[in-house]
């Protein structure tokens, strides 16, 4: 199984006090950043239909029941917008979080809500998803990485030829799966690892607040586990747990694969949360699975559904 890494541990009765600093970049009015989506082509899959024979290099947000078109894009951390423009179609947003990390948000409708040189905090209205009028359904397409322009992918000298070209900050959103190196060689990196690894800084104490359970879940049980199975500690089943769309539990500790991890196909996303129950035990759940909605040629998923997510008091939600 891919490698995974331990956040921030905390006990079942401290009182949620962290305000996140990092989390996901799409939500409906009044509900958690990610309720009601999931990632029909997720980091490093095949991009399927769309492009075939190319690797994805960020995720494709879709809503699950309705259009996508208008759901409202934030900035996924605190940060400064460095690239506002192109015709991706729709307009692009590129945020600059440190030296080395940038979130680019594409599809958007060209009234965005940002401009070039603004500061933003985490679930800042960078703009809402484009009404498209092509037969692509509407969609946000979501990339993490180290770069905004670097030489082989859509700087001086782009090594593929990609309709962004050169000197390009978009860049392609794939790679060719026949390509020397992964995606993650480049610099781009899972977005769902990186945001479940920053979240909440490395070492704090206390409950990191509330995980809701979605009001879509792909599963309507999930096993009650003592320990991550993709870790090394042996893990025991500790019976089962209906899901309630809306139940929310005591966030204690999340685990993550490797945000840069080298691991294609969807299975590759590993993402768990540590809860404390009504009942008073704390067991682990799976938070984000793998799903055959899509699948690349090699017949593994290329799709991502989510049981639970942070529940944060942002604009999205209180």
């Amino acid at each position: 199984m891919p490698s995974v890494t331990p956040l921030s541990r905390a006990t079942a009765t401290a009182v949620p006090s962290l305000a996140p600093e990092y989390s996901y970049p799409i939500a409906w009015p009044g509900r958690a950043p990610g309720d009601g989506f999931f990632i029909r082509h997720g980091y490093a899959v095949e991009n399927t239909w769309f492009n075939p024979n190319y690797w994805h290099t960020g995720e494709d947000w879709y809503a699950l029941d309705e259009d996508t078109a208008g759901a409202a894009i934030y900035a996924i951390a605190a940060g400064e917008v460095v690239y506002v423009g192109a015709n991706y179609p729709g307009r692009v947003v590129i945020v600059q979080h440190r030296v080395d990390l940038f979130s680019m948000y594409g599809h958007l409708d060209p009234n965005v809500a940002v401009q070039t040189g603004q500061q933003v905090k985490r679930g800042a209205l960078l703009g809402t998803v484009l009404r498209r009028s092509d037969n692509v359904p509407n969609h946000l397409h979501f990339e993490v990485r180290t770069f905004l322009t670097t030489g082989e992918v859509n700087g001086a000298a782009p090594r593929y030829g990609f309709r962004c070209g050169i000197n390009c900050p978009p860049g392609p959103g794939y790679w060719p799966i026949a390509a020397p190196d992964h995606p993650g060689d480049q610099g781009w990196r899972n977005p769902t690892h990186l945001i479940a690894q920053r979240a909440f800084p490395a070492g704090s104490t206390g409950a990191l607040g509330k995980a809701a359970v979605v009001s879509a879940p792909i599963s309507s049980s999930l096993t009650l586990w003592s320990a991550p199975p993709a870790s090394a500690e042996q893990a025991q089943s500790l019976g089962e747990l209906t899901l309630q769309p809306g139940a929310r539990f005591s966030l204690l500790t999340i685990q993550a694969g490797l945000e840069d991890s080298r691991t294609t196909g969807a299975n590759a996303y590993q993402l768990w949360y540590e809860v404390a129950l009504d009942d008073g035990r704390r067991a682990w759940l799976h938070a984000a699975v793998a799903s055959d909605f899509e699948t690349g040629n090699d017949g593994r998923p290329s799709t991502v559904r989510f049981n639970l997510v942070p529940w944060l008091a942002t604009e999205t939600g209180g």
